[in-house]
């Protein structure tokens, strides 16, 4: 039937998970008042896992973390263990802190996983800042998708070589959406990145126009089920809505984008980047509407928009600025 959500599963693509855990905990640290650095970062990866297997098809096979603790040390033995409970295959070196030993045996062990395994298998990184362009650079070149998430990613592409640009995550909306969500030091300055936008608007305005209005109750009646709306099906949506009204989807998320009610970040995928719409909870007119929408059951939501093959390439979904 169409529209309806596809009964076949998904076919997943094996990945390798690469963690630089001296260089994460780094910067959590220095971002963070939450007195438990290694917890955030255990949460972190837990997230990045539900991100390439939810929404990327991904499924980790082995992940892998590079630290300079030495295994004799207390906080070596603390690390093991909670890496060990969470599958995690700990990979130490002996190094002072302020050595970038871990990036140089994980880009080593990288090189010789790349040549063990086919080029069907997917190699995520995950860093604070440190970039490994180069690593990238060579696993794509063996024909290996590459996910490089880092916490700090270059502001502008063309802070990057060309031929590895779509290979970088913002990995920081997967700290907010964690279950241990981190308190960032706001003094910090932290750069957007380049496949995230800017996030939640720092400014809302009442929603004055009727056929914006309704916009937003479609989205919370269609898709206020999910936490991310991939915004190729939304856009589907209302244009089957607004089949018979000179009304475009697109202006009308623009329209939304500028009251605040919502906002749109970019996420790396596999095999085409996409976008998500985000709904603001604060804004007031998204607070009336859930509040009237608030005794739906979760089966009056339409369920049929998503299927095996979303989320759908950005290409789908061009916005002007």
């Amino acid at each position: 039937m169409p529209g309806q959500r596809s009964q076949s599963r998904p076919r997943y693509r094996n990945a390798i998970v690469l963690i630089d855990y001296t260089n994460v905990f780094g910067v959590v640290s220095e971002r963070s008042v939450n007195d438990q650095p290694d917890a955030v970062v255990l949460d972190l990866i837990k997230e990045l896992h539900r991100h390439i297997s939810d929404h990327m098809h991904l499924k980790p096979l082995r992940t892998l973390a590079f630290a300079n603790l030495p295994p004799g040390h207390v906080k070596g033995h603390r690390a093991t263990g909670a890496w060990l409970a969470q599958g995690i295959e700990p990979r130490f070196t002996y190094a002072r802190s302020t050595d970038e030993a871990s990036a140089i045996e994980l880009a080593m062990e990288a090189m010789q996983l790349a040549s063990d395994a086919g080029p069907d298998t997917a190699f995520v990184l995950l860093s604070g800042n440190q970039l490994f362009v180069p690593l990238v650079q060579r696993l794509q070149r063996r024909g290996h998708f590459v996910l490089a998430a880092t916490l700090e990613s270059p502001s502008a592409c063309n802070h990057l070589p060309n031929d590895c640009q779509d290979a970088y995550l913002n990995a920081d909306f997967l700290l907010k959406t964690g279950a241990m969500q981190v308190e960032l030091d706001p003094s910090g300055d932290h750069n957007s990145g380049i496949m995230q936008a800017s996030g939640e608007p720092s400014e809302v305005h009442p929603i004055t126009d009727d056929i914006v209005r309704k916009t937003l109750e479609i989205i919370d009646s269609y898709f206020g089920q999910y936490e991310e709306i991939y915004l190729t099906p939304l856009l589907r949506r209302l244009s089957e809505i607004f089949a018979d009204s000179e009304d475009e989807p697109k202006t009308l998320i623009n329209d939304l984008e500028k009251s605040g009610a919502v906002w749109l970040e970019k996420r790396r995928g596999f095999p085409h980047n996409y976008t998500i719409l985000m709904i603001n909870e604060n804004h007031p007119d998204v607070a009336e509407i859930k509040d009237s929408h608030s005794n739906k059951d979760e089966s009056d939501y339409d369920d049929g928009y998503y299927d095996e093959d979303e989320p759908a390439s950005d290409e789908d979904a061009h916005f002007d600025d």
